[in-house]
């Protein structure tokens, strides 16, 4: 199945619900993986301060293991290439982010179409992301920066209306 649900993990990471509004940009306690403190200054990407190359790619598999397996989310998983989309995830993350990678996937509007994802699945995976980063010790300013950079997938994933909608939480 060519539409992969990374598409949906990428902006279900971002939500409307106000994670990322106000938060500064700045990277200070920032934490690498497994919580060891890493060096902060002005000039560290978003990218290493998520544990560049490994840090996305462990986030990125977390989020599509855990969204997968969710009762709630595992149907925009149904038949597609668990591995590809982790990859993919990964590699956007890192284009976004400020790593040296450039994402060569759909569009978020190609991959999500006829999903049907409602505003409540979406928030969920975002919600996903949250506790994957945090549980990653990664700190909230770079959290909130991350859910600024993927919300504007958000209208290009959500369908409103669609069979399964339901009231934003």
């Amino acid at each position: 199945m060519r539409r992969l649900a990374i598409a949906f993990v990428s902006a279900a990471v971002i939500g409307g619900r106000g994670y990322a509004a106000g938060a500064a940009d700045a990277g200070a306690g920032a934490s690498g993986p497994g919580g060891a403190a890493v060096e902060d200054g002005p000039t560290r990407t978003l990218y290493s301060r998520l544990g560049g190359q490994s840090g996305v790619a462990a986030i990125a598999a977390a989020l599509i293991d855990r969204a997968a397996a969710d009762p709630s989310l595992g149907r925009s998983f149904k038949d597609t290439n668990l591995k590809r989309i982790k990859t993919l995830l990964a590699e956007q993350l890192c284009d976004l982010t400020g790593g040296p990678c450039r994402y060569s996937g759909d569009s978020m509007k190609e991959v999500h179409a006829g999903l049907h994802i409602s505003q409540a699945e979406f928030y969920t995976m975002v919600d996903m992301l949250r506790e994957i980063l945090e549980h990653r010790h990664v700190d909230l300013a770079s959290t909130n920066q991350l859910l600024r950079v993927l919300a504007p997938m958000k209208r290009d994933i959500v369908e409103p209306g669609g069979p399964h909608a339901a009231p934003a939480p």
